[in-house]
């Protein structure tokens, strides 16, 4: 089984309101046919979630009766349904059939934390032959109201019950840097990421992001690599990348293990 999950800027232009990508996302879902495995989608938010969310605070979560921030929730929640609606399009005219499972069917969540799985939705739509896509997305929270579930959280929760053998995230450069290689040209691609090293690395972070800088996305990916036998992250920008590596080739990318 392969879990790949396509990082919002990737399918986003994560700078410009609900800007999607299309052309890529077309090429990604192409290169998904690769798999010859049952596999499993899941997307980021991009600037379809990441943006309003930022500038309403969701993410420290929701006062029962704060009318602003759940109507900012709403739009949050109806901008990734639509941005899920395009990749399931584009999955479609990959003659895919894309099937999607939001979060809050799922998982429940309380103070922030997701406190329950139910992995039977997505072991269904595999059973008949269909791709699961879920993605991240604002979700109902029984301490404060509503919470944001990251694409990465799904991530962990999926490799810790169905242990596969390959986990890719697609990112928007070449794998993890010592610094931010979209703004030092000598940032050096680090091969091998782990608990021991992770420190190395900048923790540089765009401020509209609010599932967590850099540093915490790849504790998180440490997490998910003790529940998998390979976990990479590549560019999916580069055409061929992604369906490379699910073919097994080596392909430029950051390895992160336990």
């Amino acid at each position: 089984m392969i879990i790949v999950k396509l990082g919002g800027s990737v399918i986003t232009d994560k700078e410009t309101l609900r800007s999607f990508r299309r052309l890529a996302c077309m090429r990604l879902c192409k290169e998904l046919r690769a798999a010859r495995n049952d596999m499993i989608l899941v997307h980021g938010a991009g600037s379809f979630g990441h943006i309003l969310a930022s500038r309403a605070g969701l993410q420290f979560g929701v006062e029962k009766g704060d009318l602003k921030k759940l109507k900012a929730v709403a739009k949050v929640h109806q901008d990734v349904r639509e941005l899920n609606s395009k990749v399931l399009d584009c999955l479609g005219k990959n003659r895919m059939k894309g099937f999607s499972i939001p979060p809050y069917t799922v998982a429940s969540f309380a103070s922030g934390k997701m406190i329950d799985f139910c992995p039977d939705n997505f072991e269904r739509l595999m059973d008949n032959n269909m791709l699961p896509v879920s993605f991240g997305d604002v979700v109902p929270d029984r301490d404060i109201t509503f919470s944001i579930c990251s694409g990465d959280l799904i991530m962990l929760a999926l490799a810790e019950h169905f242990r596969p053998e390959k986990v890719i995230f697609v990112a928007d450069v070449d794998g993890v840097f010592d610094k931010d290689p979209k703004r030092y040209k000598k940032a050096k691609l680090i091969p091998t990421i782990s608990s021991s090293n992770i420190g190395d690395i900048s923790a540089g972070t765009r401020n509209k992001d609010v599932t967590g800088a850099m540093k915490n996305k790849l504790t998180r990916m440490i997490e998910i690599s003790r529940h998998c036998e390979n976990c990479i992250i590549l560019n999916g920008n580069v055409a061929g990348r992604l369906k490379d590596a699910i073919e097994g080739k080596d392909v430029p990318c950051t390895k992160v293990v336990a």
